[in-house]
Formats: C-alpha cells, structure tokens, sequence
C-alpha cells in the first residue's frame, strides 16, 4: 500500500491511501491526467503538477509510510504560532469566516488535528450567529444539535490536550503551549456557547417576569464564570461574548425596570446597552488581523461626538454608526431590535417625564419631537387609531402593588421614606390622549379591573369588554404588563366588540410585551 501526502499553499493536507501503482487524484472533480504521472516506486516519491487547478502548483508526495519524518516535516510547512491563532480569534469575532477559512488551511499545514477542529468551530460560529439553534426543527434537516455539536468539539479537544500532555513531541510542534492554548480557547468558546445557547432558549420560552428573572440571574452567573477564565487570548471572539453576555443583561434589565417604573434604572441600562452594541460593532470593524476581508458597504462605525441631544445619549439617533444592512449577522440584529423595541417602550411608558424635558427644548409639537427617531412610533400609531376609531380616550394605567413601590418621577433620592399611593391614586395614567387624564372614569375603570382578573392575566384573552348602560360608555382593557393596562374609552354604545378596537390593542400588547421581537428570535426569514 502506497500513500499520497496532498498539499498546497490554499487547501488542507491531506494523507490519501492508494493501491500502487494505479490511482487517479481528483480536484475540483478534474481527475489528473495519465500524461501527467510520473512513474511510481514503493521506494522513492514524486512531484506531479496538476492541471486546471487554480492554485500555480500542487505537490503530491508518494511515500510507502504516512508517518514518516519526511511526511510529517512536509506536512509542517507552517508554524503554528500565537500570531496564526490570533488573527483565526480576530476573523470568527469579525464575522469575517473568508478570512478564517485562510487561517484554517494555514493551520491545517501547521497541525491538522488543530486545524480541523478550527474548521469544525468555524461552522459551528456561523451556525450559532444566525440563531440556528432556536429555528423550527424541519428548517435544518441535521442528527445532532448546535449544543451537540459544541460539545463534541471540547470534548476533542479535551482528549487532543490529554494526547499532547502525554506525548509532547509527537506532532514535532516548535512550541506546544500555542498548541495547548489554541486547545483550551475552543473549549472555553464551546463551554460559553452551550451556555448562551441555553439562555437564548429560555428568553424564547419566557412568559412573564418570574420567567425573565430566572434568565438575567444565569446570565450573571454565566458572566462571573466566563470573566474568572483566561479569554484574552480570544481577542476579538472572546470580546464578542463579552459584550453579548453584558447586552442581554442590560437588556433584560431595563425591560424589568421599565415595567417596575424605575425610570433611572431604565435609562441606565439602555445607556449601556447602546453602548456596548457601539464598541461591539466599531471593533469588529476596526480590528486588523492576518487574511482580512474587505466587506463591501463597509465603513467606521465611530459616533459622532459633536452636541449630542439629551435623547440621542440614550435613544440614538443621528449620532448612531452608519447602517451597514445585512453584514451584521442575525443575532447581533436581533439584539439591536429589542434595544429599539424597549427604548420606544420607555418613551411611551415615561412619557410624562420625557415630554417635561423636550418642552424645554421644543415650543412647536414636543409631542412629535420626543418621537422623532424612535422607530416604532407608539405616540403617532395612537393619535391614528383614536382619530380612525373615534375613542374618546386611549391610555395606559399603572397599577401600583406593594410588592413595587412608585414614584410618580421614576425615581427616588436613596433614604427617602415611602409612602404608598391609596384609593384612585394607586391606579394613575402614565399616558393618556388626550393628554388631559379622564380621571371621572376611573371608578368605573378600577371597578372592571377589580372584578377582570382572571380575563385580564390571561395572555391568549382578548381585551376586556365592559358596557356601562347607565351613562351609555364603552371600556376596553387588556394587561400588557404585570403593572399596566391599556385602556381605550367611546363615549357611546357598543353592542359588542368593536373589531377595529380588539385588533389595534392586540397589537399595541403584542409590541409593548416584546412577543414579536421574541419571536423573531425564531423567524425562518429574519
């Protein structure tokens, strides 16, 4: 049995078993031709050209034992150094994976079990920043799952690290610590990943606050254990993760604190959140590294730093990086989605406080102003409907329970006694159009809500319908939140539900709940 060591400058080595002396070799389904063999001898090696091949020369190597010093120095035409491993680390955090395939077949040259198990990730990182992971079972017709797929690389590299530990100079590697290293980075990746895979599954699968609770504690679980590794040798992937793992927190943060009405909370964590999306995407674009890609629509990502408005801070908006469309993968848009989805939440939820601030500013419309830039405009989606249905009143009323104490101004001086709001004051409008609170409706509003419970927490329910004949006026309410109901109020008779009425507060609770933008998070077209 004779064997052929296949490699060039581009593609993986490869050991391939023959029968001597008759073999064909194929590339890019080109089988070489006859004309171009050189004789074959058990006892020496030939160089061969292969034909129509895009790279200049491929050498293959015939030699009666694959393990055989020569084989094995050939196969070494590349040195696996830090510097390789960086730059592989930099183009998976890049998303650049053109890149890391050129990194890959470096490696493969350097220590192919390595390399292989790189390529292996490779796949698996694509995988995960599409969220493939939380797509319906029929979309990816595969046996095993990505956590699967994650565990059985660290656990090659667990057994590949215990092989090297025990034969150190099996695979002639100028300096097995790169190699080692390079070994327990992707058992760290894999580890995190498995770990954020669960996480992403359970925001999924999260139906009210208790839920949501349960995920922000693992994930500063998580976040404690993944900052206690040694990642800094993962440069750009393992700050990747880290930015990942503080957004998700920031997020499920503010989405708490939003509904408790801790309106500096809030704003605290959206702050943070839009921060860490910003240094995320600027250093993925800005990072230098080995085979780098040139991405097309490409450009800095860097703020404009020149008088930003209050609202910009935090909200974005003009001073925001440019869009770069679809080169951000679908888990980074996704993120970037729920930070819109809850800062337009925060804008409606606070918007007595927010429109006291633009006034300052504004004289014409402040109304229009707080919204401008904030894509989904819950402010002028109301004026429409109220307009289109003829309601005499839309609102939001927060309920206030003992479990959550409220300050009408979102927060409060730390030491400061509490006194918990009694009677009508403890069921306030936080928002009302008209801006004028219909507050003569609020013992009948209070009465349907004391007496809806059951209705009103269920999350399949349509909105409560109540017809008050003594005064001839409509109430409907639905629950978004724990604390807040949404209101909508005819000065008139309603027979039954009113089709339009049911259909745009389903919506408005869909939207404010953050169900669609979960839902995105399993959408086979997003």
């Amino acid at each position: 049995m004779l064997y052929f060591l296949l490699f060039n400058e581009r593609k993986a080595s490869t050991v391939v078993p023959i029968e001597y002396p008759f073999c064909w070799i194929s590339t890019n389904d080109s089988p070489l031709s006859r004309s171009k063999r050189s004789t074959l001898s058990p006892a020496c090696f030939s160089i061969w050209l292969i034909p129509n091949f895009n790279d200049p020369i491929v050498f293959v190597l015939c030699l009666n034992n694959p393990e055989s010093s020569l084989s094995t120095k050939l196969l070494h035409t590349e040195e696996m150094d830090t510097g390789l491993c960086s730059s592989y680390w930099d183009a998976i955090g890049a998303f650049d994976y053109a890149a890391a395939n050129r990194i890959i077949a470096r490696a493969l040259r350097a220590y192919q079990t390595l390399g292989n198990m790189l390529a292996r990730l490779s796949n698996c990182e694509n995988l995960y920043t599409q969220l493939s992971f939380l797509k319906p079972k029929w979309y990816y017709v595969r046996k095993e799952t990505l956590h699967s797929l994650y565990f059985y690389l660290a656990e090659d590299a667990e057994k590949e690290i215990s092989t090297l530990e025990v034969s150190p100079h099996a695979m002639n590697l100028a300096d097995i610590s790169v190699a080692l290293e390079a070994l327990q980075s992707i058992i760290n990746v894999c580890r995190a990943r498995q770990t954020l895979i669960t996480i992403y599954q359970s925001i999924g699968a999260a139906q009210n606050s208790a839920g949501f609770a349960s995920v922000l504690n693992e994930l500063e679980a998580f976040k404690q254990k993944f900052d206690g590794l040694s990642n800094e040798r993962l440069g750009l992937l393992g700050l990747g993760i880290t930015k990942e793992i503080s957004i998700l927190q920031s997020l499920l943060k503010a989405r708490q604190a939003i509904i408790d009405y801790a309106f500096q909370e809030s704003c605290i964590s959206l702050f943070i959140c839009k921060q860490q999306l910003n240094e995320w995407k600027t250093a993925c674009q800005e990072r230098d590294f080995a085979e780098k890609s040139t991405l097309a629509g490409q450009s800095d990502a860097k703020e404009l730093t020149s008088s930003p408005s209050w609202r910009a801070i935090i909200f974005g908006g003009s001073n925001d990086p440019p869009k770069h469309g679809e080169i951000w993968p679908h888990y980074i848009r996704w993120l970037t989605k729920y930070f819109d989805n809850l800062i337009a939440k925060m804008t409606l939820y606070f918007n007595t406080i927010l429109l006291a601030k633009e006034r300052i500013l504004t004289e014409d419309d402040p109304e229009k102003a707080l919204w401008k830039g904030i894509k989904n405009d819950y402010y002028d989606h109301i004026c429409t409907y109220k307009k289109r249905l003829g309601a005499h009143c839309i609102g939001l009323i927060y309920e206030v329970t003992p479990s959550v104490p409220f300050h009408p101004q979102g927060y409060v001086i730390s030491g400061t006694s509490y006194e918990a709001p009694q009677g009508i004051h403890s069921f306030p409008f936080i928002f009302c159009h008209p801006s004028q609170p219909p507050k003569e409706h609020l013992p009948n509003i209070i009465s349907i809500i004391q007496g809806s419970r059951n209705k009103l927490n269920d999350p399949k329910g349509g909105p409560v319908f109540f017809y008050d004949k003594m005064i001839n006026q409509s109430y409907y309410l639905s629950q978004v939140d724990e604390h807040v109901i949404l209101i909508v109020i005819y000065l008139e008779r309603h027979v039954h539900r009113e089709a339009g009425t049911t259909e745009f507060m389903t919506d408005m609770v869909i939207s404010l709940r953050g169900t669609s933008v979960i839902g995105d998070l399993s959408r086979v077209d997003y």
